[in-house]
Order: structure tokens, then sequence, then C-alpha cells
């Protein structure tokens, strides 16, 4: 049961994945570069349903994937991890993208925009504190992966939120782009966490042997 619900982050991103892709194709006019993934569930948008659909479904998966983290944890960074996942759920996750979704392009903008941006802003610094700690909780090559990670995640996010500042013109080249490489280094590392967890958290790598170099004093 653990190993499934640690898992559940590997068929989050796969369901996003798959919805960003045939939400785009189905939205007629959209720009895949030029638009951002929130618009395919902004308010006006005629594949909202759909993408709402799969962004509900996907962060019911990474709470099944927060559950089994705190489930697993034996270091308190990944403990913390899992209680921010479920702080994501209970906070921005479901909300950001159904109660207070984006306008799509031409509508007029609202309150419910200016809260999409928030609720975005608290989402990218859980991100970022939760790839902080994962670098925490395992040291090496993982440390350095989520460290570059986070300079990635950063970079493009902030990109992606200055290409965005032309919307009112319809002039947002690249803010597509920008977006699902911030979002797609996210979701990566998400499935290499998962995959770290489930082989160091139940058993697959165990920690090596103590030598005990003590001896017995010579007569």
């Amino acid at each position: 049961m653990k190993k499934t619900l640690l898992l559940a982050a590997v068929a989050a991103v796969v369901v996003y994945v798959i919805g960003d892709f045939l939400a785009a194709s189905a939205y007629d006019g959209y720009r895949y570069l030029d638009q951002a993934i929130s618009e395919l569930s902004a308010f006006g948008s005629p594949v909202r349903p759909l993408m709402v659909t799969v962004i509900l479904l996907y962060n019911v998966l990474l709470l099944a994937f927060g559950i089994g983290l705190l489930l697993v944890a034996r270091r308190k960074s990944l403990w913390w991890i899992g209680a921010l996942q479920l702080t994501q759920f209970v906070l921005v996750g479901i909300a950001t993208h159904t109660f207070w979704a984006m306008s799509s392009r031409g509508r007029a903008t609202g309150f419910n925009d200016t809260m999409h941006i928030v609720l975005s802003g608290v989402f990218s610094l859980l991100v970022v504190v939760m790839m902080a700690l994962s670098a925490v909780a395992y040291p090496g090559w993982f440390r350095r992966y989520s460290l570059a990670t986070i300079v990635v995640v950063v970079a493009f996010g902030i990109a992606s939120s200055l290409a965005m500042r032309g919307i009112e013109q319809n002039d947002t080249p690249w803010a597509g782009g920008f977006e699902r490489i911030n979002a797609y280094a996210y979701f990566a590392w998400l499935v290499v966490l998962a995959v770290m967890v489930i082989r160091h958290e139940l058993g697959t790598v165990r920690p090596a042997p103590r030598t005990d170099r003590a001896e017995a004093p010579h007569g």
C-alpha cells in the first residue's frame, strides 16, 4: 500500500502531461508555446471542464503521495515534504484552477485573476521549499539535481511571468514554453523523488553496516 501511495506521484505526472496535451490540442486557436497552461482551465475556455477534471485528479494523486511520504518518512525533512504536499492540496491545489481560475483572453479581469496569481505564487513557494527539503533528505547526486531543478523552476517561472505581462495586448511570446519548462522540470523532480523514497525508505537501498573497529587490548 505504501509503495502504491508513493507511485501516485508518477501517476499524477502522467495524468497532467496527457491532460495538458489533449486540452491544448482540443482548444482551437490555442498556441502551445505562447499561452499559459492556466488558460486551459480559465473561465471562458472551451476545454475548461476537461482541464479542471485533469487537475482535480492530479491533485488527489499528489494528496495520496503526500500521505505516503508521511507514512514512510524516516527523515524529518522528508516528513515535512509530505506535510507540505497536504498543505498544498488544502490551500492551493483545488482552488487555484476551480474557484480562482484566471479569465480567458478578451474577458474582463476580476478578483479571481488576482487570487489566481496569489495562489500560484504560494504554490511556487511550496514547491521550492519541498525541493530544498529533498536536497537535505538525500545528499549526493540527488541533492545536486534538486538544487539545479530549483534554479530551473525559479528562472523559467520568472521568465513566464514576464512574458505574460502582454496578455491584455494578446502578445505573450514563449509564455507557454517557459511555463512548461518550469512545470515539467517540477514533474521530473516529483518522479525522481518518488523513486528515491521507494528505494531508500522502503528498504530497497539499505545503509551500509557500521564497522566496529574496537579491538580487545593486547596483554
